[in-house]
């Protein structure tokens, strides 16, 4: 049967099935073209001529209880969505889910298009069975150069056909590394003679392959030392000058070799075990004196690249930068590997650390980034066995590339997993002396496409001395002696903070008057009715907004007080129920301030800068902390109002009939400027301490005007002499 054929007998069914529920699947070469047969598929179709309405991809949780919601809420008729479960796995919760409600599928509005891949539609064959028996036909989808072709004659090609990779412009890079300069005489000689080349050689090449991006995975000196640096600058500024790549467009992570050994002589080798690398890799202070040992890489680069760079000394959220090239968001994360690097004994002795990659993996996925990169110079096999797997294991899910160093030889792999997977590209040495072996990788990406195509080049002796290295790949002379990795497919998940405020957010559009949700629908630029706005069209309005949670400005015109203080509460709930730390006991004398330690700093990783602090509210606040409080201590806290109006405090920790000795009270103040005088809860926590009630008491100063220092806490007395914790949080 020929493609028209098909699409014709597809429609036709359709026709005749208009008002009743009925399932057809239809079946896409991969998940890659998905979204792009769907979108094809529903342009073909209007042309019938027949309402389609494209419910666009729905997540694995979505089954069909939550189809039936969807197209009894959008008229039409008939429906197409999507499904793309991210492996094995994740292909077989969604075959249980589909198996459990097939029930559902009798009280569909219509007759629904359920468009997966050739891969899935196994995985749900195999594992439901059950499910594939209520639908009443199978189509196999035309090719997605054919359906381009058929929405084309039928003038329903959409203006930028997805899925078609010459439609795709490629994204551009160069990834070097080790490039171990040095300054003596010779050595600086030869070294020129090598970069010289490649800088020539790019400037001749900018026309054919202009660069977008530039990644260096370290070892850009040889010894850490300032003279060294100094050459890397000027190379540095050179390659930007020929290429015309912006310096926030230039990305670098440090090396062993960028290690002053002399500085780092006396500091600890290396970790010995988890608690030790939460503590280093959630605490700055705990990183401070590793830091010293790049000092003269940080001060050699954050000139040239900017002052607030990641440089792959950030770590966490403070290690991803995101960039836009061509309209396509791209997250890098610049890891430094090198924080225990001090000898040739380095293996087996580095950590990444598990909390940095996590919350790396945080900032990635709430920025929505289309493709995400990340950069660092030693192998997973030279990390600490206690992390090495678990490291590589995040990789798979959260990254689409792997950028590194530091075997001077090139190596490419593509990692597939249940958990998704990346395409790790080494790098060769740009320059470890002419006699050897020295060369750098021209990389070509495709992130809807998910692909990415890998040059290799090498030095050589002549006129023209960087050519084409057609040893790296050499059975893809057919190609150029290039090579094309497919980038598996992953869907990384929000954290916990945003998944919170998105469902505050889509609540507070859906709940808000209409006059509210045209406004948000024309920020959005969404076209609105100019009749009443139905319910269908709100809650569109509603999911489009809970996608731009990351605006702050939306989230304070929209979200209402009581939602953002509900989301903020259960993001502490969920994050420190997770975490599950032991709670800290009320016998022990110090618990209050160990607590509040506790609490200030999860607010400082997991809060701190992502809601706009014009938003701050003290109620709001209250509540968090209490929250918080009650996942780190032993007893019950709540939010107290069973105390005499005179004495009764924001919080309280303890029971009614417990002995003063394990009772606290906390008071919350909201400081938003410099210089306001702290308030007068001094006297509301001397009073509650005077009743003889409880023994311990807190005041917490939230400060939302400027300045972004860290969490303190600081022991105070109230006029009687009674001692007071005060811990000064900023937001």
């Amino acid at each position: 049967m020929t493609p028209e054929a098909r699409i014709e007998e597809l429609s036709a069914r359709l026709s005749l099935a208009q008002g009743s529920p009925s399932l057809l699947v239809v079946v896409a070469e991969s998940d890659a073209t998905l979204d792009e047969a769907r979108g094809l598929l529903v342009g073909i179709l209007q042309r019938a001529p027949m309402h389609m309405e494209d419910l666009g991809a729905c997540d694995v949780d979505m089954g069909p209880a939550r189809w039936v919601e969807l197209t009894h809420e959008r008229a039409a008729d008939a429906y197409v969505l999507s499904a793309a479960p991210w492996g094995p796995f994740s292909g077989g919760a969604f075959a249980g889910l589909l198996n459990a409600e097939r029930e559902f599928l009798r009280r569909l509005a219509g007759p629904v298009l359920l468009v997966v891949s050739r891969e899935t539609e196994r995985i749900l064959r195999q594992k439901a069975p059950d499910f594939f028996t209520w639908a009443a036909r199978t189509y196999e989808l035309p090719a997605p150069a054919e359906l381009v072709a058929m929405a084309r004659k039928l003038g329903a090609l959409p203006e930028r056909a997805p899925g078609v990779p010459s439609e795709e412009p490629p994204l551009r890079f160069l990834h070097l590394s080790d490039l171990h300069l040095r300054p003596q005489r010779v050595k600086r000689y030869d070294q020129d003679r090598v970069l010289r080349g490649l800088v020539d050689f790019l400037a001749q090449d900018r026309a054919r392959f202009p660069l977008d991006l530039i990644f260096v995975t370290g070892d850009l000196a040889h010894s850490g030392k300032p003279d060294e640096f100094a050459l890397v600058v000027d190379l540095f500024e050179h390659l930007l000058e020929v290429t015309g790549v912006a310096p926030s467009h230039f990305f670098v992570v440090p090396g062993n070799h960028d290690v002053d050994r002399d500085v780092g002589r006396w500091l600890r080798r290396t970790l010995d075990k988890d608690e030790e690398a939460i503590a280093f890799f959630e605490d700055e202070h705990a990183r401070r004196f590793h830091m010293q040992k790049l000092e003269a890489y940080r001060a050699a680069l954050a000139p040239l690249l900017g002052q607030d760079r990641a440089l792959g000394l950030g770590v966490g959220a403070h290690a991803v930068e995101v960039v836009t090239v061509r309209g396509v968001r791209i997250a890098v994360a610049s890891f430094n590997s090198a924080f225990f690097a001090q000898g040739d004994d380095d293996h087996g002795k580095l950590w990444l650390g598990e909390p940095n990659v996590d919350r790396a993996s945080d900032r990635i996925t709430d920025e929505g980034a289309r493709a995400a990169i990340a950069l660092m110079h030693h192998p997973f096999e030279e990390l600490h066995e206690l992390e090495r797997d678990i490291i590589e294991h995040r990789f798979e899910r959260l990254f689409d590339l792997v950028l590194r160093g530091h075997m001077h030889q090139p190596k490419s792999r593509g990692i597939a997993s249940q958990r998704g997977g990346f395409v790790e590209l080494a790098a060769p040495s740009a320059y470890q002396g002419s006699p050897w072996p020295n060369g750098c990788l021209l990389g070509e990406l495709r992130p809807r496409s998910g692909k990415v195509r890998i040059t290799p080049y090498t030095y050589a002796s002549g006129a023209d001395p960087w050519v084409l290295d057609t040893k790296v790949f050499p059975d893809d002379a057919k190609d150029g002696y290039a090579h094309t990795f497919g980038v598996p497919e992953k869907k990384r998940t929000p954290s916990t903070l945003r998944r919170h405020l998105a469902r505050a957010t889509e609540e507070a559009v859906e709940a808000a008057p209409e006059a509210v949700q045209r406004q948000v629908a024309k920020e959005l630029g969404i076209e609105a009715p100019s009749s009443r706005m139905s319910k269908a069209v709100a809650k569109k309005v509603a999911r489009a907004a809970a996608a731009k949670v990351d605006d702050p400005a939306l989230l304070a015109n929209v979200v209402d007080e009581r939602r953002m203080s509900t989301a903020l509460s259960k993001t502490a709930a969920d994050e420190l129920e997770a975490e599950g730390s032991t709670r800290i006991p009320r016998s022990d004398p110090h618990f209050l301030e160990k607590a509040l330690g506790r609490v200030a700093e999860f607010i400082h990783r997991k809060l701190r800068g992502k809601v706009a602090k014009d938003a701050a509210r003290e109620e709001m606040l209250v509540q968090l902390i209490a929250t918080a409080l009650s996942h780190v201590v032993d007893g019950p806290v709540s939010v107290e109002r069973s105390f005499p109006e005179a004495t009764r405090p924001d919080i309280f920790i303890g029971n009614p009939n417990d002995v003063p000795a394990i009772r606290s009270i906390i008071e919350v103040h909201l400081l938003r400027r410099i210089g306001d005088a702290l308030p007068k809860q001094f006297e509301q926590i001397e009073r509650c301490l005077q009743s003889g009630e409880v023994a311990h008491g807190a005041l917490v100063v939230v400060h939302t005007g400027e300045g972004d220092e860290e969490a303190r806490i600081e022991h105070e007395k109230t006029a009687a002499g009674r001692e007071v914790l005060v811990l000064h949080l900023f937001w």
